[in-house]
Formats: C-alpha cells, structure tokens, sequence
C-alpha cells in the first residue's frame, strides 16, 4: 500500500508539483505515478530482471575494476540512486555515496548501471509507473 503526502518541487523543464508518500512496513522505493512520487512496498519496486542475483551477476561481468585503485588494493563502494522509467529504461543516475580513496570506482559503477538492460517498472494501482531506486555497489581487490 503506498499513502501519499504533497510537497512542490519543480523541474528544470516545467512548473509541476510532485508528491511524496511512504509505506506502511516493508522496504521502500519511491515511485512516480505522472508526476506524483510515492514510496511502496517491496511488491511493487521496480527490479532488475531476474531480480537482485541477477543484477549483481551483471554488475559482477560488466565492471572494469579502476587501475589505479586495483594496483593499490583499495575496495570500492558507490550508493548510486537512479529513476527506473515507466518503460523500463534508465534515467538520472546519481552517485549518492562514494569510496573517498577511490573516486573512480563511482564512474565505472555508473557507466555499468547505464549499460543495464530495461528493467521491470515499479508499480502502483496496478499500473507501472516511474520509480526511484538506490542500489549500493562494492568491490573489493582480492
């Protein structure tokens, strides 16, 4: 069940107003119905097909560990926050958190989650609609 609360933000194209929500239990994501913004549970989060595994699978083949960073043994972490459109693409990739000593760890994880297929949209009232979600990604030199 997502509830929804208003709030105004506008974007950079167009004056419209965005609502955010949040869940009663469960893990979240936000999801956007037009331009409202809601958080749901677990059910209805946009996901990457074949789920979690499969997602780190991808990451796990797809990621060029950073040279400078692998000489020197140092593991990387990025918590990166994308919208999961209503189409399944990918929009707005963001670097929420990132591994201080290795900065470009954060540009290849991104270049990676670009590189992603469509996802599965999140959905809301039984219709998909656009979703954020954040993911952490960490390596480590082994």
């Amino acid at each position: 069940m997502c509830v929804a609360s208003t709030s105004m933000a506008q974007s950079s194209s167009n004056n419209e107003s965005q609502s955010v929500a949040e869940v009663n239990g469960g893990t979240t994501d936000m999801v956007s119905n037009n331009d409202s913004i809601y958080t749901c549970e677990t059910g209805n989060k946009a996901e990457f097909k074949g789920g979690e595994a499969a997602f780190r699978g991808f990451v796990a083949d797809k990621f060029i560990y950073p040279k400078r960073c692998y000489e020197n043994g140092i593991s990387g972490s990025v918590l990166i926050r994308f919208v999961v459109e209503k189409d399944g693409k990918l929009s707005n990739l963001t670097v929420i958190e990132q591994s201080a000593k290795c900065p470009e760890f954060a540009a290849e994880a991104l270049r990676v989650v670009r590189s992603s297929p469509r996802w599965i949209p999140g959905k809301h009232n039984g219709n998909y609609v656009r979703s954020y979600r954040e993911l952490p990604i960490k390596m480590a030199v082994e």
